[in-house]
């Protein structure tokens, strides 16, 4: 059984971070919030069509680990709030 992986939406604000993709890993999520920026140190893979089983694709930016693990149709977007960057 494939290992699903969890995909949060990103800010407008936040897109060019991650090249353009509108979605980013579990992963680079947890290091955005601890960080405040994307960070390439636990990979960077560039997914153009990630799908889930209901068909939906999504753009989105996955460390190595969710990178290898992708397979087709294991992606699932998870149901929080996008939080915009806090301008100072």
């Amino acid at each position: 059984m494939a290992q699903t992986i969890w995909i949060h939406r990103l800010a407008e604000q936040q897109k060019a971070q991650a090249e353009g993709m509108d979605y980013i890993c579990e992963h680079l999520f947890q290091g955005l919030e601890q960080t405040g920026k994307l960070s390439k140190a636990k990979g960077w893979n560039l997914l153009e069509n990630a799908s889930s089983k209901d068909g939906s694709t999504y753009r989105a930016l996955v460390c190595d680990s969710c990178g290898k693990n992708y397979n087709h149709n294991n992606v699932r977007a998870a149901k929080e709030h996008i939080k915009e960057p806090v301008m100072a």
